[in-house]
């Protein structure tokens, strides 16, 4: 058997105690251990097995992530720099190429994945993975499983963020503007919503709408993925310009749009055919090394050849995730595409 898993979940699936990760300094019991027998797991395959595990890099950045490069050839036939994001409620990136690699991990939050949000779920029937607002301010968007709406998905979020900036229903610090259609407005308990659909027309029967306060967690979960992708291109003095491929893995990028995701300033504004998505890379790096011992050597070299930051104790991650705590930045030189649209005739 071979496992592939973040720090925590690989301490727990070995029966260790995973607290440390979360107490300064931040450190695992261990990165790499001798592959244990089936029965010291207590797993129904053959007595004599074997189990083995990605390695582990540093606290938060687990063999996931070192199985997941596996799927992209970042080692195999490349001397140009490319950038893996794996987006789920940690964010983990790494940067480089054959010669060099350097990653780090930054704290999302489960926006994007569902929770946290007033109309947020995951990825599963009924829930809106697109959203498109229409010239007559109509909203339309596309359910999985065709059925009445039962609230929205990280993609659907996602659009919904783009088309509500687009259309200046929000302004680059997330705000609901005067330029709002007064039907499109609901008042809650303590607040204010903007509506998605109608009670009578979702599953629920209960109005589908975002807060200004939602928006708020949306914006600080982009803004911890491109911070902490700008701080890691910092660190070895480069821009996203050099960047040649971006590989996304996760569920999160399926039906992710990329110009909106880069419209709200989550990933860098570079072309589109730029982009990859790998999907379940975890999963299929573990398939991929359970059928190779040479996959095996390779994962152990390359989690050996990578750089971890630390973004607890990194000074300059603050500064950079200020920065990007509007749409689609403080910066908007960053964003040229969007500068582009923003600066449009009226």
């Amino acid at each position: 058997m071979f496992v592939s898993g973040n720090p925590t979940i690989i301490h727990i699936f070995l029966k260790s105690d995973p607290a440390n990760i979360r107490k300064e300094p931040y450190v695992p019991i261990f990165k790499r251990e001798p592959a244990p027998g089936s029965q010291d797991l207590g797993l129904d395959i053959h007595p004599e097995g074997r189990v083995f595990y990605a390695p582990d890099v540093g606290s938060y950045v687990g063999g996931d992530i070192t199985a997941g490069l596996l799927c992209t050839p970042v080692l195999r036939e490349t001397d140009k720099i490319s950038l893996f994001i794996d987006a789920g409620t940690n964010g983990e990136l790494v940067i480089g190429n054959k010669d060099w690699l350097m990653t780090c991990a930054c704290s999302v939050g489960p926006a994007f994945e569902g929770s946290g949000t007033s109309c947020g779920m995951p990825a599963l029937p009924g829930a809106i993975e697109k959203i498109a607002i229409d010239p007559e301010n109509n909203i339309e968007y596309r359910v999985i499983g065709g059925t009445k709406p039962k609230g929205v998905c990280g993609s659907g979020l996602v659009d919904l963020l783009a088309e509500m900036f687009f259309h200046e229903y929000i302004n680059r610090q997330g705000k609901f503007t005067n330029k709002i259609k007064q039907e499109k407005i609901i008042e809650l308990e303590d607040t204010k919503g903007f509506l998605i659909e109608r009670g009578e027309n979702s599953y629920w029967g209960k109005d589908l709408y975002i807060t200004e306060n939602d928006i708020s967690h949306l914006i600080r979960s982009k803004a911890a993925v491109f911070s902490a992708c700008s701080l890691l291109l910092k660190h070895v003095g480069i821009d996203f310009s050099k960047i040649h491929a971006v590989y996304i893995a996760g569920g999160f990028g399926h039906n992710l749009n990329l110009r909106n995701a880069i419209r709200i300033g989550l990933l860098p504004d570079l072309d589109e055919e730029r982009f990859n998505y790998i999907g379940n890379s975890s999963l299929f790096g573990a398939y991929l090394i359970l059928l190779n011992e040479a996959n095996r050597d390779m994962v152990q070299k390359l989690a050996k050849k990578m750089t971890y930051i630390d973004l607890n104790t990194e000074p300059g991650y603050m500064f950079e995730y200020t920065g990007a705590l509007f749409l689609p930045h403080t910066d908007l030189k960053l964003f040229p595409s969007v500068e582009k649209i923003l600066n449009r005739p009226l």
